[in-house]
Order: C-alpha cells, then sequence, then structure tokens
C-alpha cells in the first residue's frame, strides 16, 4: 500500500498543477520506462524544473508496447509530444521521415565527445540519407541517448572451479578451449548456450569487424570472408565442437534460465539481469566479449530522445535533453537503476559498490558498434533469424545461409519505402 502511495505520488509530481503552468513554457514528454525507472525520472524533472523554473515538464507514460503505433498516429493527427522516448530502431524512419528535429542547432555537437560512441551514434544521419537527390554528407543530430545497453559475457564461477578453470576467456580461441572442460551431455552441462536473433549475434560479426549494410544503404555486405567466418564460429559452436547448448531451438531451456539453474556456464546477457542473478543466489561473474580478429565489441541496445519536428519550444526542449545526458545525471541514474551510463564523464562518478559488474559493460560499451540504421529493422531481423536458423541446424552451409540472406536483404530491406 505504500509503494503505491509513492508511486501515485510521484506520478502527480510529473503532473503541473494549474498555478505552476503560470508563465512556464510547457513541454510535453512521452516516455515508456518500467514503473522504477519512472519513479527515478520523476525525481530527476523535478530536479530539472528547480533548476529551469521558466520551463514544465509535462511527463505521460506510454505503454511500451504501443509507443510506436501512438506515436505514428499523434504525427499523423498533430497531436504527438514535444518529446519522445523511442527505441534505437526507430530512428532511421522518424530521420528519413523528417519528423524530427537535427538537434546540431542547439549545441548537440558539443555533447558528442561525452557520450557513449555507439549510443550517440545511432542518432547521427548525413543530409543525403533522408534526401536521395542531396550530395551532402553533412552530418545532423536527430537524438540524445537516454538510455543504452549491450551484453557482456556471464560466467558460472562454481562450474568454473570446478572444471579447473581459472578466468573467464579472453580470445575465442579459448572460449572454445574453456567451453570443451565445461561440456558434459550426460549431465545436460553444457559450456555455452546461445540466442537465435540477430541482435544476439552482433558480438560475433562484430568482433570479426563485419559490416552489415553499405554506406549509402543500398547493399547488403554480408556475403564476404568475414561474415563467413563469424558465423561459422557461431555454428561451429553446436555443429563442430557442440559447447553451444542449442538453446536457440524452439522449446530449449533458454540461455537465463539455464544459467539460473547451472545448466549453462556462459552465457551472453545484459546489466538487465544482474539484479535477477544475484537475488538467485549465483556465483557468478561479467567479463568482456571474447576479442576477435578485430578485438573485443558487443550489440547495442536502447532508446533515445528525440524532439518532434512540431514542438513548440525546441530551445527548451534541447535543454532538457542536455541536462538528462549530462554527467551528473547520468550518474545518479546509474547508481539508483544499476544501469550503463550513457555519459563517459559519468563513470568515474557512478557508485559500484552494490554492483561492482556493471564496470564491465562500461567498459564494453566502449567498443560497441550500433545496428545499421536500415527503415525496418524488424523484417532485417526476419531474414537474418531464418537464415541463421538455417545454418545452425544444418539445412544450409553457411555460405549458402549469408548468400541467401543477401539477396532477402536487398530485395526486402533496403528497397523498402
Amino acid at each position: 500500500m505504500g509503494r503505491i502511495f509513492l508511486l501515485a505520488l510521484l506520478l502527480f509530481s510529473c503532473s503541473p498543477g494549474k498555478k505552476e503552468m503560470v508563465n512556464k513554457k510547457i513541454i510535453t514528454l512521452w516516455e515508456t520506462y518500467n514503473n522504477e525507472e519512472h519513479e527515478v525520472f520523476c525525481q530527476l524533472v523535478k530536479e530539472f524544473e528547480k533548476e529551469n523554473p521558466d520551463i514544465q515538464v509535462r511527463v505521460q507514460r506510454i505503454p511500451w508496447g504501443e509507443h510506436l503505433t501512438k506515436l505514428k498516429v499523434a504525427m499523423i493527427t498533430n497531436t504527438a509530444p514535444d518529446i519522445a522516448r523511442v527505441d534505437l530502431a526507430f530512428m532511421p524512419r522518424l530521420v528519413k521521415s523528417r519528423s524530427v528535429l537535427n538537434l546540431v542547432p542547439f549545441g548537440a555537437q558539443e555533447l558528442v565527445g561525452e557520450l557513449v560512441p555507439a549510443a550517440i551514434n545511432a542518432n547521427i544521419f548525413s543530409e543525403n540519407y533522408f534526401d536521395e537527390k542531396s550530395t551532402s554528407s553533412r552530418p545532423g543530430i536527430y537524438g540524445l541517448p537516454d538510455q543504452t545497453t549491450g551484453v557482456a559475457l556471464f560466467y558460472n564461477k562454481k562450474l568454473f572451479r570446478q572444471a579447473g578453470i581459472a578466468e573467464p576467456p579472453k580470445t575465442w580461441s579459448e572460449f572454445i578451449e574453456v567451453g570443451k572442460k565445461l561440456t558434459n551431455p550426460a549431465k545436460g552441462q553444457y559450456g555455452f548456450a546461445a540466442d537465435l536473433a540477430l541482435w544476439w549475434t552482433f558480438p560475433f560479426f562484430n568482433t570479426y569487424g563485419v559490416k552489415l549494410i553499405s554506406d549509402d544503404g543500398k547493399r547488403c555486405l554480408l556475403n564476404d570472408d568475414r561474415a563467413r567466418q563469424a558465423l561459422q564460429l557461431k555454428v561451429d559452436l553446436y555443429r563442430k565442437y557442440h559447447i553451444e547448448a542449442g538453446a536457440w531451438q524452439a522449446g530449449a531451456i533458454p540461455p537465463d534460465t539455464g544459467f539460473i539453474n547451472g545448466t549453462y556456464a556462459m552465457i551472453f546477457s545484459g546489466p538487465w539481469n544482474l539484479k535477477r542473478f544475484k537475488n538467485a543466489g549465483l556465483d557468478f561473474g561479467v567479463a568482456l566479449i571474447p576479442r576477435g580478429p578485430a578485438g573485443t565489441s558487443t550489440n547495442v541496445g536502447g532508446t533515445d530522445m528525440v524532439v518532434l519536428r512540431r514542438a513548440k519550444y525546441p530551445s527548451e526542449c534541447f535543454r532538457f535533453l542536455k541536462y538528462f545526458c549530462s554527467a551528473t545525471t547520468q550518474a545518479k541514474w546509474a547508481t539508483l537503476l544499476g544501469q550503463i551510463p550513457v555519459n563517459l564523464k559519468s563513470y568515474p562518478l557512478v557508485d559500484l559498490k552494490d554492483m561492482p559488474e556493471l564496470k564491465v559493460f562500461m567498459e564494453q560499451m566502449k567498443t560497441a558498434i550500433p545496428r545499421p540504421p536500415v527503415l525496418d529493422y524488424d523484417e532485417l531481423e526476419n531474414v537474418m533469424g531464418r537464415e541463421m536458423y538455417a545454418a545452425l541446424s544444418g539445412q544450409k552451409t553457411v555460405e549458402e545461409a549469408l548468400a541467401d540472406a543477401v539477396k532477402d536483404i536487398d530485395r526486402r530491406v533496403l528497397t523498402f519505402e
């Protein structure tokens, strides 16, 4: 009952009273945070309003699963908010349709060096991206990251000790050897469990220096040696070395579940599972993704805050975005929620006492690579998921799967309008 009252109080604090709105510039902001994040966000909004008494931020929560549909409808009906929190995958379409403002005129360029490279780079598009007739490659910044995440290597310390393994693997070759020692099919124990989706496969591709899409966005580049080597590695973990459990198959034990019950010794996962695994009593550690020819790297997830084109007070909107991305604010956000700050200057300010593993993720994000800016990311996932399944299950060779993926991506994803 007390928590419900606190939540109601915080929700009310995000909504201005009549007296508060007098002589203030009102900014409407749509966000999709969970309950815990929302409570912290409201506290930070109140701090911003104290520092900026001329601005009132009117926060409205939108269900995550409905936020894209609601935003599309709102833009069509001219009822869109001033600021919206959106998934990274939605950025290309917002930029292509010119629905969001370029923040460079407001000073966004000055922030680029402070922010996690992969997080801010997902917001940078050249002029010829949305105007095919333009020959200008001048970059624009169409949003600022409010949340960033990626995966690292989680490992079961108890199983490592039992196998006589002193430390987590640093390279893919070490990963294979360690995985063999941790695999015992007779006991139902496997060294590693993999997810199928492209997002979960980016760590393989990225560590091999694979570029999925050409700079002009017109060609898929997966049909080359580096891509073949990267996907072959993932396939070999299952089919050749037998250290991957086949967790990507329908009906198999999911990686998270198998890690908790000791079935899987290593998995890829993100900071969102730190509390869950600790609460389960697991003795685990977190390490960087094993190095490939291009070093260690990971995938990138997260969200951005964008200023909609018809925002009444764009300068004030940017002022809030700048505040939320600042080192001090991000340090508070990361410390209270156990998340990766989007501002690199926050790193030494984050209190890691209760969650020291977060430091690995902060280091991992320095070499993370953003997803390719395609208009229909879901379709890209569909194509790659189908072809990777064919390779993993032995229906196709890696070469055949990637060749077919390139054809489908060129035809169904990169020509999408």
